[in-house]
């Protein structure tokens, strides 16, 4: 009797506690996520540095612009290069409260795989088949669209953008066959893709992708990969040298706030520079958005993920290929160069049960690597990302993973499991990695570098894309009796990629950038538009 009473009062306080946490969540997610921090954790991909990482940092801000970009990520990125593509004579100004691309561009998994398959059904049921086709199509796009961005900019090299084999990997059954079924639906949907997947049984998980005999089977297809702070940074750099008159990035400088009178032509911008004046503002900071504009508090949430940088097993990508006996109490096992190396050449996502993934890349070898980089070569980093429902995501899980918008540090239980979990994954990790030469400013162990960075959740599920209504924006619109190139004055938006920034941030900065000056955007999927009815309809309630 005395032990039930004391199992029954344990459940009790963990409910009590679980609605405690639940009413500071829903606290949490409707109030402004506030500035980035100004001393975030250090992302491997940034390091060393970029040149402009500090661009403008001590400079004085124009009067005015005709457009201003919050944000300078792979988003406010693809909004100034289009931009200027279209229009050379814009004066365009980009600011950055920390260093130039310090979001969740440079704190991601470098992967560009598009969600496909695994969700198309629910996409189909909630859109339509022509929507959710259409969504398959603009998530795919990027692929080619960054490689040739890559190309165009010449910063191929440096970026490391590129086409990979992909791998959805599983360990549990029941998901390996959910995924089957929901992968020949897919196809039975969009026959053009059917050579394009294939399904990868045990033995080959094993032999060929030297994963542990606990796998179950995979989903194999092609996708890309990407070095994300490179991409951008070298765009930037492109931009600011071919603009010098007319593009200006001022990082360290962020927008505290914006104001607008209909009677007035032009927003006013506040910084802590002092303040200008401009035409047009486009919101790039994702799951900071929400802070210059409080009507999208609850619909794009921020969400701490977590990210690392490993040394990966020695027994990777090496067969066993002799064994030399000196004599009858002596051997030695000789490690030769791998049979078939797939260092750079491809990603992973790995499932367990339920919820749970956690995500892959790795980056060339030195070897593989061309040499003519501003940057040192890489060396086959794993870029190692998930863990969340395995630490922040369990029940308390979801709690501590919303609304939380703090970069600087990360959780115990998640740092752990990323620390461990590869070797576990693999069935050849052999002995402990090393580097010929390791930078200062990474760790000696396993794990090169740990870091976070902060996601925006939608609670729709999908981005948010074009321009703002005032209903949402919180502003009154400008009114401009004056004719321009760029029409009448606005307030933009591209953000709320839950996770999948790679596939979509890219091609709706474009289409921002696009619809801003007058022109055609079919590519965009119009379930991405901001609408009033759309804001009215998302819900959190809904992401369950």
């Amino acid at each position: 009797m005395g032990s039930a009473l004391s199992r029954l009062r344990l459940a009790l306080q963990s409910l009590r506690a679980l609605a405690a946490a639940y009413e500071e969540l829903n606290k949490r997610i409707n109030q402004s996520p506030g500035l980035p921090v100004s001393d975030p954790s250090t992302s491997y991909w940034a390091i060393p540095a970029s040149p402009i990482a500090q661009h403008g940092c001590d400079a004085n801000l124009p009067d005015s612009a005709d457009v201003v970009i919050i944000g300078s990520g792979i988003t406010g990125t693809a909004v100034a290069r289009t931009l200027l593509e279209n229009d050379n004579t814009l004066q365009i100004v980009m600011l950055e409260a920390r260093d130039a691309c310090s979001g969740a561009t440079s704190r991601n998994g470098g992967h560009i795989t598009p969600v496909l398959y695994h969700e198309y059904q629910e996409l189909k049921k909630q859109l339509g088949p022509e929507m959710a086709t259409s969504l398959v199509k603009f998530r795919l796009a990027h692929i080619a669209e960054l490689i040739r961005t890559s190309k165009e900019e010449d910063i191929l090299t440096d970026s490391q953008c590129r086409e990979i084999e992909t791998f959805d990997v599983f360990f549990d059954q029941g998901s390996f066959d959910s995924a089957v079924g929901n992968l020949t639906l897919y196809l039975e949907d969009i026959p053009d893709q059917q050579g394009a997947w294939r399904v990868v049984g045990k033995e080959e998980c094993i032999s060929d992708l030297q994963f542990s005999p606990t796998v179950v089977g995979a989903i194999a297809t092609t996708a890309g990969a990407i070095h994300p702070y490179r991409f951008t940074v070298g765009i930037l750099s492109r931009l600011i040298a071919r603009h010098p008159s007319n593009f200006h990035l001022f990082t360290h400088t962020p927008c505290l706030s914006i104001s607008s009178n209909k009677n007035e032509p032009l927003y006013t911008i506040s910084t802590p520079k002092g303040t200008m004046s401009a035409r047009h503002i486009v919101h790039a900071t994702n799951a900071w958005a929400s802070h210059l504009l409080p009507p999208m508090r609850a619909k794009i949430i921020p969400a701490r993920g977590h990210m690392s940088a490993q040394r990966p097993g020695m027994g990777l990508g090496s067969s066993q290929t002799a064994v030399d006996r000196t004599g009858p109490n002596e051997s030695a096992v000789t490690l030769t160069e791998s049979r078939h190396s797939w260092l750079g050449t491809r990603s992973f996502v790995m499932y367990g049960g339920g919820r749970s993934y956690d995500y892959l890349t790795q980056q060339p070898s030195a070897a593989s690597a061309p040499q003519e980089s501003q940057y040192p070569s890489p060396s086959a980093e794993f870029m190692f990302g998930g863990g969340a429902a395995r630490g922040e995501l369990g029940q308390s899980a979801f709690i501590k993973l919303l609304g939380n918008a703090d970069d600087r540090g990360w959780d115990f239980d998640t740092a752990a499991y990323l620390s461990g979990a590869l070797s576990t994954y693999f069935g050849q990790w052999g002995a402990e990695g090393r580097d010929e030469k390791d930078a200062c400013d990474v760790e000696a162990g396993r794990v090169k570098k740990l870091w976070t960075g902060i996601l925006g959740i939608s609670v729709d599920g999908l981005p948010w894309v074009g321009r703002l209504p005032a209903k949402l924006s919180g502003r009154s619109v400008p009114q401009n009796r004056d004719k321009h190139r760029l029409g009448p004055s606005g307030e933009w938006i591209a953000a709320g990629y839950t996770g999948e920034g790679m596939v979509h941030a890219y091609l709706s900065g474009k289409a921002v950038a696009r619809i801003l000056l007058g022109r055609s955007t079919d590519e965009l999927p119009e379930a991405l538009l901001v609408t009033v009815a759309r804001w009215k309809k998302a819900n959190i309630e809904d992401m369950a």
